[in-house]
């Protein structure tokens, strides 16, 4: 039971911090437990990694008093600015929202049960990600070894998120015990199911909306990604965050939500290295629509404090992406080598998988539901408030299928087979949040 403190101390920060971020006006209870519960277990792994940066390593005594500090300036907060009753929104507790978590809970069953038949996660878990956690637990001042070129397999130019979590979660105790990695990837996928369910009932206000968690994990491969402990776990549930934080400022036209537009796609630059382009496709793809399809929305100066928040939340990953991570020893740009040129052939190739992947079984027909879905809905595909989803999207496919191309290191098949599936996985969330949204009425329709 005592490796559960770190998990509920991150739970509660997050969601204190996130209750003061909507000082103003309440959130909804149910988002503020899922939300805030998201972003602080992300704020640990932050403070694990300004532990490395202000002391050379990770310094357990200076991570619990940060929390303590936290915890104690945000009750304090609460307690001054909001009046009793709203500090906490527990009143405002619905039935759905109580039947939202169960359901949430019980599709995450079959995930720890799979979880446990594998309980040191999937290749890339042992090999990279909790490797790099044991380098900042064990390793001292000595834990950038975790960055020789040695353990290359290792992606040793990966940003460091997820290890960071994990290596806070270690740090009640001296071992980097099995089960707090394990306990990680199943929060993640409860906090995913949560994420999309209440979102789509945010913004459809419809009983369907607790289909849309029922159809994620009624997907046997999704179950098994969902267990395997990688990082691309956190970039689906940063990036669903983010969309749906959007849409809610769409909706509600609070700011906070921007904030946690913001946040969200600064956490995510730091999951992977998909995770930076990502972040930046959609940070640019949103600014877009704030100025030009929602410009009545906000004023001219809330969309320059905007980008400004954004350049502030993505600025910690582009400078360890530009200037700190280790030179990749698995990239040859076969643009310019003579050794192992790009070619038509490897495009080729690259499409031809790529349509494979999309029908095959193992997704349950989910890509060409999909398909379907948007073929039923015809113009609604096109509406200019949801636009930007399917726009995202593209353009990070795009970029995705340019660096298969570009990067002539790794044999073509081989490299599509084992990455391309988890590429597709973390889309999935806001694929099923946007099908659910696409058949509803506009905004300026209700």
């Amino acid at each position: 039971m005592i490796h559960a403190l770190p998990f509920l101390t991150s739970i509660l920060t997050g969601i204190i911090c996130l209750r003061i971020l909507f000082l103003r006006k309440s959130i909804a209870p149910a988002l503020l437990l899922i939300l805030g519960s998201s972003l602080g277990i992300s704020l640990s792994g932050l403070l694990v990694l300004s532990s490395l940066l202000l002391f050379g390593q990770m310094t357990p005594a200076y991570l619990w008093l940060t929390h303590a500090l936290l915890l104690t300036g945000g009750i304090i907060t609460l307690l001054l600015c909001c009046p009793p009753g709203t500090r906490l929104p527990l009143r405002d507790v619905k039935r759905s929202d109580y039947a939202g978590l169960i359901l949430t809970g019980l599709l995450t069953i079959p995930i720890i049960s799979h979880a446990l038949l594998y309980p040191q996660g999937g290749w890339d878990a042992w090999s990279c990600w909790n490797l790099k956690a044991r380098f900042i637990f064990l390793g001292a001042q000595n834990w950038t070894a975790m960055f020789d070129p040695l353990l290359w397999r290792s992606n040793i130019a990966y940003p460091f998120l997820l290890p960071a979590i994990n290596a806070w979660n270690w740090s009640i105790g001296s071992t980097p015990v099995w089960i707090s990695p394990l306990t990680l990837s199943c929060l993640i996928s409860f906090l995913t199911a949560g994420t999309l369910l209440f979102f789509t009932k945010k913004l459809t206000g419809r009983l369907h909306s607790f289909l849309s968690p029922v159809w994620l994990f009624s997907i046997f491969f999704i179950v098994q990604l969902a267990s395997s402990q990688y990082s691309d776990l956190l970039l689906g549930l940063y990036l669903l965050t983010a969309i749906g934080s959007f849409l809610c400022f769409r909706q509600s036209q609070r700011n906070a939500w921007l904030f946690v537009t913001a946040i969200s796609l600064g956490l995510m630059s730091f999951t992977k290295s998909e995770g930076m382009v990502l972040a930046l496709i959609s940070a640019a793809t949103l600014t877009v629509w704030l100025g030009v399809f929602w410009r009545n929305l906000l004023p001219r100066r809330g969309l320059i404090f905007f980008i400004a928040i954004l350049g502030i939340c993505l600025t910690p990953g582009l400078v360890y992406q530009l200037f700190l991570t280790p030179e990749s020893l698995t990239f040859i740009n076969g643009l310019s080598s003579a050794e192992k040129p790009t070619s038509l052939p490897r495009l080729q190739a690259i499409l031809v998988f790529t349509g494979m992947e999309l029908i095959s079984p193992k997704w349950n027909g989910f890509w060409l539901i999909t398909l379907t879905g948007s073929l039923l809905a015809g113009r609604r595909t096109l509406r200019k408030d949801l636009l930007f989803i399917p726009v995202i999207l593209c353009l990070y496919l795009v970029a995705v299928v340019g660096v298969y191309w570009i990067n002539t290191f790794f044999e073509i098949v081989w490299w599509l087979s084992t990455t391309l599936n988890r590429i597709l996985y973390a889309l999935i969330p806001v694929v099923i949040l946007w099908l659910f949204l696409i058949f509803e009425q506009t905004p300026d329709q209700k």
